[in-house]
């Protein structure tokens, strides 16, 4: 089967079109403003690279239809290592400089050698920069965190793959030329339009799939292989541990241990509102103080539903009061900055061993159920379970 180049151009316009904006509603629906923006920016790239091809394909535009297409075809990986760079929490800044600079390389050696050599007129610059970027994207996404995740090894294959398939279009091209058997055949416009649709379905598929892992209640999980998020705070299983055995050996000396759960209600349907990125910035909040304001020897952990919950030592009912006062007065402040950061309703419960005894789970669902009652009383920031009626809410100022 003979297949030509317009008609080949077609196809993948069509397939990128589909997948690229299937890519894209998905994220303007779950209103993304993670690596899922970044992605959808370099399927876009993608779709609007098949459309200048095939123009050119059509004898319209001629230079400029070339010159676009290269310049948004090196965007595409560009964008791609953007979004996993933004996926493990890295700067972003020198790699955008970068894939900008490229870019503008790009554009400039089309427009110099197009009228001496067509359309091949500067695609040594394209390619050398696809190979340079997609490269770098398949080591990022070989990182922690996103190693963790087995989708993440298959768009480094696929990011790798296409790195290797233009860098040995650029050998060959520099080697043999454009018109050569070798290329004409097996490395030209139709195996590059043939290869990009095949490696476009499957990164649609992968960045999807990798994207679900960043919702709001899974930011973390996935950011462990030793039980303690890249942030620092435990996640629950591996609390419960720690919390059981800091508890069994303070009941050997009797000593006092205060467990503090912190709850933000609220935060889903904030998301709802007013997008996930606000829901997400917080979730960040809350787990940064917990950080920030529970004593430096305490321990910090998930407690599921969104829930922080904190172990520290507390001789006396006033010593574990003082220690949620301050880690609501804490977490009031980070809300304050954050943008409808304080529509949260936020509660902050306590329990103790002197009052509750050593069992570890008693303790926990009294101050799960404190922390409940402090985040629908609009009276009481602080309530310590068990505690004399008269003194069991105790008002913190939040400024």
């Amino acid at each position: 089967m003979n297949l030509d180049l317009f008609s080949v151009s077609v196809m993948t316009a069509l397939v990128a079109s589909v997948a690229s904006l299937t890519f894209i509603l998905d994220t303007l629906l779950r209103r993304d403003t993670g690596p899922g923006r970044l992605w959808a920016v370099a399927f876009f790239c993608g779709l609007a690279t098949t459309i200048a091809y095939l123009a050119w394909s059509a004898g319209v535009g001629g230079a400029v239809s070339v010159a676009v297409g290269n310049t948004l075809f090196v965007c595409v990986p560009g964008f791609m290592l953007l979004g996993c760079r933004r996926f493990n929490d890295r700067s972003l800044t020198a790699v955008a400089v970068a894939t900008g600079l490229l870019a503008a390389v790009t554009f400039v050696a089309v427009l110099v050698e197009y009228p001496a050599r067509s359309n091949w007129g500067g695609w040594w610059a394209m390619a050398a920069a696809l190979v340079v970027l997609f490269g770098c994207g398949a080591a990022e996404s070989l990182r922690a965190p996103m190693r963790g995740l087995r989708s993440a090894w298959a768009l480094s294959a696929v990011l790798g793959l296409a790195g290797v398939f233009y860098g040995t279009r650029l050998g060959v091209f520099l080697s043999l030329g454009p018109q050569s058997e070798l290329f004409s055949r097996w490395l030209g416009s139709i195996s590059a339009n043939l290869v990009t649709v095949v490696l476009t379905m499957v990164a649609v598929i992968v960045t999807s799939v990798l994207r679900s892992h960043r919702t709001t209640l899974q930011r973390y999980e996935w950011l462990t292989s030793n039980g303690v998020a890249a942030d620092g705070v435990m996640l629950p299983r591996t609390f419960a541990g720690a919390l059981a055995d800091v508890v069994e050996r303070a009941s050997w000396r009797r000593e006092g241990i205060a467990v503090i759960v912190m709850r933000a209600d609220g935060v889903e349907e904030i998301g709802d509102a007013f997008g996930s990125d606000v829901a997400e910035t917080i979730s960040s909040a809350c787990r940064r103080a917990a950080r920030s304001y529970a004593p430096a020897a305490a321990l910090v952990g998930e407690d599921g539903d969104g829930q922080l919950v904190i172990c520290s030592l507390a001789e006396s009912t006033a010593d574990a009061r003082r220690m949620g006062g301050a880690l609501f007065r804490g977490l009031i402040d980070e809300l304050m900055v954050v943008d409808r950061g304080r529509l949260a309703s936020v509660g902050v419960g306590v329990a103790l061993t002197p009052v509750l005894g050593y069992d570890p789970q008693s303790l926990l669902a009294a101050a799960r159920e404190s922390a409940l009652r402090a985040a629908r009383i609009a009276e009481a920031s602080v309530i310590v379970a068990g505690a004399p009626t008269a003194r069991d809410a105790v008002h913190v100022a939040s400024s």
